[in-house]
């Protein structure tokens, strides 16, 4: 066992650290079990405690005393009379006597209608009696509850409060012997110090703890200290096939460890150098994969591209045929129109071939003031003609000119309504509308929606993505080329759409900065 690093390790700590640290909090718990059984005694606490309600009761008994008659003084005929009379001079006479009689210490009449209490009289029947002094909302609280007991944490005085009419009070009650008050505040005094004296042993415990887990750190910082000097040696190889790890996760995979050590530390180094060898093997084959699959991209990039200019030419050359056997000749307007739009989309594809050949990318959008209704009026003319499809252009008024290269907005475009043509296969409505953006920053928005089958939200989910296609030909490239070229212009693109309710794409651009006069559309003669 103890040839092995694992062994020499735990035999270390085993005996540096465990058996100290065992003593050390055996010795602790012995300690604090014989401080507490010292300093703790419930039973004081609980006679103290008990002392002190038994006070409590007889309080509350003087209390129900001094209400009871309180009540009966209140409820008294002669004395609702005279208070109906307002003769409260007499009616201080005829109270004062009946306290007197009744054992009662004081008793007070108050008037607690107003913002503050007023006392109208108060009576002592006493040489060393005083009267208490209460607010009025401890007044019309005791009215509610029946007492109130004057002097705070130590009571002087209990007395008893009844309603007499709909604004005053009767407050007749008993003051309490000195000695009962000084016994009262001696009993809470004891009460209290008997508690911090818990509070006081809870936290020396703490303390004690405390020194106890210092003291079991610092035995394990002097463990660690001597651990390392004893297993320097002999963690050393763990040490430089750590490193080596950490090599080979920076992409090192040429670094290999020397296998040295106890054995299973060189073990350990071997599989190491077999682990990298498999994982450089699979890296090299994983590179060659990842560049087959972005060749075929590119490839399919490139054919898709290439091939969506295809569609208007070959509609402006069936229009060319068709206009060529009219008896009464070709008219030249319909023939440079179409011309236009073939040279155009030719002169589109030269750009993107040129483009594509010197940095096998997208061109880079070359950025002006773009008129995007005046862009999409002339690619709906392009199609309008062609198929039963039907072309509606919306425009909105004040919409401002946008911050775009025209040709790559074509072919933006160009791809949306063909998506659209397939989706409908030829058949149906196409809008393309125009309008202000309300986001915040302002811009363009250019929406195209048909009224297809639309897509279910798993389709419309991967609809987007790379190679994606509903369709039994095509590359699936269409909207990703899309989605590059929004983002391109610092734009945002959207698609909506439901079973049976259409698909809508939406193209947000931003404004011109300044507001300029737009372009003219590729092709087209400046309008004036």
């Amino acid at each position: 066992m103890f040839r092995t690093l694992r062994g020499r390790l735990l035999a270390l700590f085993f005996l540096v650290a465990l058996i100290p640290s065992l003593g050390l909090t055996f010795a602790v718990t012995q300690y604090l079990a014989k401080s507490l059984s010292a300093l703790q005694n419930p039973e004081t606490e609980r006679a103290l405690g008990q002392s002190l309600e038994v006070i409590r009761q007889g309080i509350e008994r003087l209390g129900t005393d001094a209400r009871q008659h309180a009540e009966v003084l209140a409820l008294d005929a002669e004395t609702i009379r005279l208070f109906q009379a307002k003769q409260f001079a007499a009616l201080e006479r005829f109270l004062r006597e009946e306290a007197r009689s009744r054992g009662l210490d004081y008793i007070c009449l108050y008037d607690v209608g107003g913002e503050a209490e007023r006392r109208l009289f108060g009576a002592r029947l006493g040489p060393r009696i005083t009267l208490p002094t209460p607010d009025r909302a401890s007044l019309v609280g005791a009215r509610e509850e029946g007492g109130i007991v004057s002097g705070g944490e130590v009571p002087r005085q209990v007395s008893g409060v009844v309603a007499l009419g709909a604004s005053h009070v009767i407050l007749a009650g008993y003051q309490l012997d000195p000695e009962v008050s000084s016994e009262i505040e001696a009993l809470q005094k004891n009460l209290t110090m008997y508690r911090r004296l818990g509070i006081y042993t809870s936290l020396s415990q703490r303390g004690l703890w405390i020194f106890a887990a210092l003291w079991t750190a610092i035995l394990g910082f002097v463990s660690f200290a001597l651990a390392v000097a004893v297993s320097r040696g002999i963690a050393h190889p763990v040490l430089e096939l750590r490193s080596g790890m950490e090599r080979v996760t920076q992409g090192d995979l040429d670094h290999r460890v020397a296998p040295r050590g106890t054995s299973e530390v060189r073990y350990l180094g071997s599989a190491f150098n077999r682990m990298v060898d498999e994982i450089q093997s699979s890296r090299r084959s994983l590179m060659k994969a990842e560049r087959l699959a972005a060749w075929r991209e590119v490839a399919r990039a490139v054919a898709h591209e290439i091939r969506n200019p295809l569609t208007p030419i070959q509609f402006a050359l069936q229009r060319l045929q068709e206009e060529s056997r009219r008896d009464e000749g070709p008219r030249a307007e319909v023939v440079r129109e179409n011309a236009d739009s073939i040279l155009r989309e030719v002169r589109s594809l030269q750009e993107f071939a040129t483009a594509f050949s010197s940095v096998a990318q997208l061109p880079e959008p070359k950025l002006q003031a773009c008129d995007l209704s005046a862009l999409v009026e002339d690619v709906a003319r392009l199609y309008r003609g062609s198929s039963p499809t039907t072309f509606r252009v919306e425009t909105e008024a004040s919409v401002p000119v946008a911050w775009a290269d025209p040709g790559q907005v074509q072919r933006v475009l160009v791809n949306l309504i063909k998506n659209a043509l397939d989706a409908m296969r030829g058949r149906g409505e196409i809008t393309l509308h125009v309008r202000r953006d309300d986001a915040p920053g302002g811009g363009v928005l250019l929406e195209v929606a048909d009224t297809g089958p639309g897509m279910d939200p798993s389709t419309l989910d991967r609809a987007g993505r790379p190679g994606f296609t509903t369709k039994s030909s095509g590359s699936g490239l269409g909207l990703t080329l899309v989605q590059r070229i929004v983002e391109q212009h610092g734009g945002r693109f959207a698609l909506t759409s439901s079973p049976g309710a259409g698909t809508r794409a939406t193209v947000a651009l931003p404004s011109a900065p300044d507001g300029g006069a737009p372009a003219s559309p590729i092709g087209a003669e400046p309008r004036r």
